[in-house]
């Protein structure tokens, strides 16, 4: 009698055009998918960076406010770690990771709303392929990881509101907007510059939305929401405006060509040099008089990023500034980008379009692959430093091998205290919030320590507020003490006249590869002179 089972080739042909099909009917599920579990394997593969580590100090302590930043981020990374029971690296990396996923489905319903479908695929294309908005807020977790959802739900209102025809809608996406950008500011205060970029729009195009009471409503909402961070200034002396003013603020110094150079590049890189090609060409077309999208909505999208851009731009003429400030800005010309590649029709495509599209692609593959394969099998260290700077300079040391450290120390501390030459009690001491944050996060939080900053204030920054919940080092006690050989700082020198002496516990050496990356040395800080560990104080501390 014959078999008429199919056979396991017939089997897996049928599977995979069932894929096949599943992709083509829902191509923008399956970008969500495929991304989603790229950035968790990369975020398994390498540890928090710097700033990350920092950040997680937000979550230990939340406040309506911080030295640095509003308070989102801290307060979802401490939801999405279980109220801080589980804090493996790919959970306090969940909010960027989770908020990828939704920003390719709020960027695709945004490029449905000023086009059609076809420009919402496009758009989350290059969401999925720009380095900032794909990896540096996708992966990694930062304030802008937080602020990119709230951002484009801020663009997804307005554009909602500039294209609804009932007054009732208008007053709702109206309402929706002030909402969203209130969010927004709460996670970065760049979120004003949307603010900025409406209030532009509707002078220059809506100007009968300046008789609307609910414009005003909205502003009140996006002012109550970000009154938290007005209200923890007052009583801190305006500490985060003076520290980001002292950042920002055009001086005397004159022009900075390193630093515009150093922002104007990174911002290109960034984006994604083959998409900031597309954002030239579309700005191009536009201003010949091609219609990309209609032109209210072009123009809105405009208003919304150019601003931020511009302005990071123009700071960093005279100032030190970071090329990811101006991040938010390049989600609008995505969309204007995506709008002008739909012009040309599928699947005769244009070469050109095409190819950058391709090249994005491309580029973004490269470095899923090449980064965390560098991260993780280079052998030894990049840096050419000597000891005791070994490792200095290489910054792939901050995202990998942190997790050595930890049982090493635990081994040393666990002697010393055997021999009674430290008390379980000790605390650690960090001067700096860098790399003060990695002894947090890697060493002291996971066995229970107490950490106190002892320093300046503009060095400590929320570790100065840490001090709140762990206390000082009490005169006459003893302290731990770890610099890193990448990032090193001799502790006699550093707390001079703070302990009667310094004593090396001992030496942990960091492998890669099996070569030496880097070197951490454990002190022993002995018989403080007075009680250590500062609270907040009004001001900033006087820079030598």
């Amino acid at each position: 009698m014959a078999d008429n089972r199919p056979t396991t080739a017939a089997l897996r042909t049928t599977q995979a055009v069932m894929a096949i099909e599943y992709i083509q009917k829902h191509p923008l599920a399956t970008l969500v998918v495929v991304f989603t579990i790229i950035r968790l394997l990369i975020a398994n593969l390498i540890n928090l960076g710097n700033d990350e580590v920092y950040y997680f100090t937000y979550a230990v302590l939340p406040d309506w406010n911080h030295f640095d930043h509003p308070p989102l981020v801290g307060i979802l990374i401490r939801i999405f770690t279980f109220n801080l029971h589980c804090n493996p690296e790919v959970f306090v990396r969940m909010p960027g990771i989770v908020g990828a996923a939704v920003n390719t489905w709020l960027i695709a319903r945004c490029g449905l709303l000023i086009k059609n479908r076809n420009t919402g695929l496009i758009a989350a294309v290059l969401y999925n392929t720009s380095v900032y908005t794909c990896i540096l807020s996708g992966i990694f977790i930062l304030p802008d990881s937080v602020q990119l959802s709230l951002w484009l739900a801020a663009l997804h209102a307005m554009l909602r509101c500039i294209k609804a025809t009932s007054p009732a809608d208008i007053r709702r996406h109206l309402l929706l907007t002030g909402l969203w950008i209130g969010l927004a500011t709460m996670s970065k205060v760049h979120g004003v510059f949307l603010w900025a970029g409406f209030a532009g729009f509707i002078i220059s195009d809506r100007r009968g939305l300046l008789k609307s009471p609910y414009l005003y409503v909205s502003i009140a909402i996006t002012a109550l929401l970000a009154s938290p961070i007005l209200f923890w200034n007052f009583s801190n002396d305006f500490i985060t405006w003076r520290f980001h003013s002292e950042r920002v603020t055009i001086g005397d110094s004159g022009i900075n060509i390193k630093s515009f150079l150093r922002t104007t590049i990174g911002q290109l890189l960034y984006a994604n040099p083959f998409q900031v090609i597309i954002f030239i060409l579309t700005g191009k077309a536009i201003a010949r008089g091609l219609t990309v999208a209609d032109a209210a909505s072009v123009a809105l999208l405009y208003w919304c990023s150019l601003p931020i851009i511009a302005c990071t731009t123009l700071v960093s003429l005279f100032r030190d500034t970071l090329p990811h400030w101006s991040g938010p800005g390049f989600l609008a010309l995505m969309l204007t980008g995506a709008a002008w590649i739909d012009k040309f029709s599928f699947p005769d495509f244009n070469n050109l379009p095409k190819r950058l599209l391709n090249g994005s692609a491309g580029l973004i593959l490269v470095v899923f692959t090449i980064g965390p394969v560098l991260i993780r099998c280079y052998p030894g260290t990049m840096s050419p430093k000597p000891f005791p700077n070994t490792g200095a300079g290489d910054a792939t040391l901050d995202v990998t091998g942190w997790d050595q450290l930890l049982p090493a120390f635990e081994m040393l501390r666990d002697q010393d205290i055997a021999a009674g030459k430290m008390k379980r009690d000790a605390p650690m001491v960090v001067h700096k919030w860098f790399p003060g944050s990695h002894i947090y996060y890697h060493v002291a939080y996971p066995l229970g320590m107490r950490t106190v900053g002892v320093g300046r204030l503009d060095d400590l920054h929320h570790f100065a507020w840490l001090n709140r919940r762990y206390g000082q080092v009490p005169a006459g006690s003893d302290a731990w003490y770890i610099t890193p050989s990448n990032n090193f700082s001799d502790p006699a020198e550093q707390f001079a006249g703070d302990f009667e002496r310094f004593e090396k516990s001992g030496t942990i050496t960091q492998r890669r590869n099996g070569q030496v990356a880097r070197y951490w040395f454990v002190y022993r800080l002995k018989n403080a002179r007075r009680n250590l560990g500062r609270s907040p104080i009004k001001g900033l501390a006087a820079r030598p």
